[in-house]
């Protein structure tokens, strides 16, 4: 996961300067006597009403009251009117729930008593005229283990929990996004507790039949530990944030692997395509928000507000003219339709007394994954491949355990996964289980195979403590590398002249290759071209990750990926005119493509020359170092291996 950044409130809570007797931004008053919708509670891992039906409550994030009343002119909005909108099912929005900020920030200008007096008491009346419930938020985002926190979670909690103890469509978010302590795992998930549960007795003791929705550290993130060591509390809901900083394939084990035991409310999820904003918040439609959802609709147990339904706040659903934003660049038309979708789904009953609890799916466990294999296998790593039970049942989740280790969890929606970390000539057997949306688990399919043996490297990489500059000059450091020729011709007409020779360094950074090329007469296309598997997985196909194809043409200091390279953007490339041909200096930074570097970390390699008099049309001849088949521009398995050395 990309680490967040820190995320204030509002962007920032703002001033409160010139609200010095203002009566309030809904009108006066207490507000209206109108009840909200009946009071929810937990069973199991569900959010369930009065007469046991299961309850999922989807909404939007709508700024603070004071943020947002104090801004209306520049946010296009009253606040009123953004309450009213996000609940007018005749304008399409049928948001069932609204989470509404409170940030220490505004706290401290405002004062708690007059926050809620003067605004939170309106919102709490208005959420119960539109039908909805109200999840009153605790915006803090900071370290849990301090003084001042403590302080400040009693002062607001002290006064918000009591006085609307009584409103049924009230629930409270205890601390929204806890930063520190977050080390060690469950280790931090169990400091947390410690720290949280005296917050949620306090609550508790205050309001004892309102749900709570606790976070967790590193910004609401670990709330897979909650299904295995819940709060005592039984009236307590998991939240999680998700944002684009947390890729697909981390949702599942993340987030909704615990949904399978607790209840677990989203309470911030995002995006918008845009540079401007922190990368966290950063992808598309197509990307992120059609993946999301389909993701989490598998887990119908699972509540959501979506962040933002405002003009301002990032990431916005509208602009400032209050037109719904859509498209593969915002989020807003994907919301207001997965709104309307379920917006009778796992709602309380419109009559008294009607019955709508919701028995468990009839029928067993699903059965085990079919046709399970491998595709292939490595030294190191091994890709399984199976098919989903032929019950026809729907898979939430796959459950892949190597040997004893702890399973390792991905999305039903896969039909493959590759292992890594393996160690090369070992035997393995692996198990995999299906899970469905009610956490029952099939019995396991299993197969057994056997990683190769380790290939002896073709060449050996030293490391160097004098990185060289990629500045056309050659460095001392250089002499440390060993030649390797470049001369094997595999096609052209009559005999190529150019020949050449590699040597390659490495550090921690980067992998630093120099190319050095002997020809009578370099033209502007001539190329050298560096063939890397990074992570040496030795593939039939490019993965689209670390398998490059760097061409460098003598007419240029850019690199250019080849036909199936993933992106070479990262990499840094130099070529400089010789006394018999020319030279290229290439630096291929590891971080880019997300390997780590260690003596003895093998990677899959070659080097190619080419001459070409027509840019392109017509490719005179080609020399290689390693691959006489000339297929590694398209197959990673016909690379050399080579091993970083000492």
């Amino acid at each position: 996961m990309r680490r967040r950044g820190f995320l204030s409130g509002a962007a920032a809570a703002g001033s409160v300067a010139g609200l010095a007797g203002c009566s309030g931004l809904l009108g006066s008053g207490r507000g209206s006597d109108v009840t909200g919708p009946p009071r929810l509670s937990v069973a199991g891992r569900w959010l369930t009403d009065p007469s046991g039906g299961r309850v999922v409550l989807r909404g939007v994030n709508v700024p603070g009251p004071v943020w947002g009343s104090e801004r209306a002119e520049a946010r296009g909005k009253g606040y009123r009117e953004t309450l009213e909108l996000a609940t007018d099912a005749e304008a399409g929005w049928h948001s069932r729930v609204l989470r509404v900020p409170a940030t220490p920030e505004t706290l401290a200008n405002v004062g708690v008593e007059r926050f809620a007096r003067e605004y939170l008491d309106e919102v709490v009346a208005l959420a119960a005229e539109r039908g909805v419930y109200l999840l009153v938020d605790y915006h803090a985002t900071e370290r849990y283990d301090t003084d001042g926190i403590d302080e400040r979670l009693r002062s607001f909690w002290g006064t918000v929990a009591p006085r609307y103890a009584d409103e049924s469509h009230v629930l409270y978010e205890l601390f929204n996004e806890p930063t520190e302590p977050a080390a060690g795992g469950v280790e931090a998930w169990r400091t947390w507790k410690e720290y949280a549960e005296p917050w949620v007795g306090y609550v508790r003791e205050r309001a004892p039949e309102t749900p709570v929705v606790v976070g967790s550290p590193r910004w609401s993130s670990l709330t897979a530990h909650a299904a295995d060591e819940p709060f005592a509390d039984d009236n307590v809901v998991y939240s999680a944030h998700v944002y684009p900083s947390w890729e697909p394939e981390t949702w599942e084990a993340t987030f909704g692997d615990p949904a399978l035991s607790v209840p677990v409310f989203v309470t911030e999820w995002g995006y918008i395509d845009d540079t401007n904003v922190d990368s966290h918040f950063t992808a598309s439609t197509g990307s992120w928000g059609r993946p999301f959802r389909e993701w989490l609709d598998t887990h119908d147990n699972v509540s959501w507000c979506a962040r933002a339904f405002d003009s301002k706040w990032v990431p916005p659903m509208f602009d400032t003219e209050w037109d719904l934003r859509g498209g593969d660049r915002y989020m807003g038309r994907l919301v207001k339709r997965w709104l309307d979708a379920e917006r009778d789904s796992h709602w309380p009953p419109a009559s008294a007394g009607e019955d709508t609890s919701t028995a468990t799916p009839a029928g067993g466990p699903p059965g085990p994954p079919e046709s399970l294999g491998l595709s292939s296998v490595g030294e190191t790593t091994a890709t399984l491949v199976w098919l989903p039970p032929s019950d026809g049942g729907a898979v939430v989740q796959y459950r892949i355990a190597v040997g004893d280790d702890e399973p390792r969890i991905v999305r039903g929606s896969r039909r493959s996964h590759e292992l890594t970390g393996l160690d090369a000539g070992e035997s393995y057997t692996v198990a995999v289980t299906a899970v469905d949306a009610a956490g029952r688990e099939s019995a396991a399919a299993t197969t057994e195979f056997t990683t190769f043996e380790p290939a002896e490297a073709a060449a050996t990489v030293p490391r160097t403590f004098d990185t060289p500059s990629v500045d056309g000059v050659v460095e001392d450091a250089w002499d440390d590398a060993d030649a390797h020729r470049i001369a094997t011709q595999v096609w052209g007409e009559g005999v190529v002249d150019a020949t050449g020779e590699w040597r390659a360094l490495w550090d921690e950074r980067a992998l630093y290759v120099l190319v050095s090329v002997t020809d009578a007469e370099v033209l502007e296309y001539d190329a050298v071209e560096l063939y890397l598997d990074l992570d040496n997985s030795g593939g039939e196909e490019y993965d689209g990750e670390d398998d490059l194809q760097v061409v460098v043409l003598a007419g240029s200091n850019g690199p250019v990926a080849g036909l199936h390279s993933a992106t070479v953007d990262p990499v840094d490339a130099r070529t400089t005119e010789t006394a018999d041909g020319w030279r290229v200096e290439v630096a291929v930074p590891w971080e880019a493509y997300d390997i780590s570097p260690f003596a003895g970390h093998r990677i899959g390699m070659d080097v190619h020359i080419v001459e070409d008099a027509e840019g392109g049309n017509r490719r005179d001849g080609k020399v290689v170092w390693y691959d006489e088949s000339d297929d590694a521009w398209q197959t990673p398995g016909a690379m050399a291996t080579v091993e970083l050395g000492e």
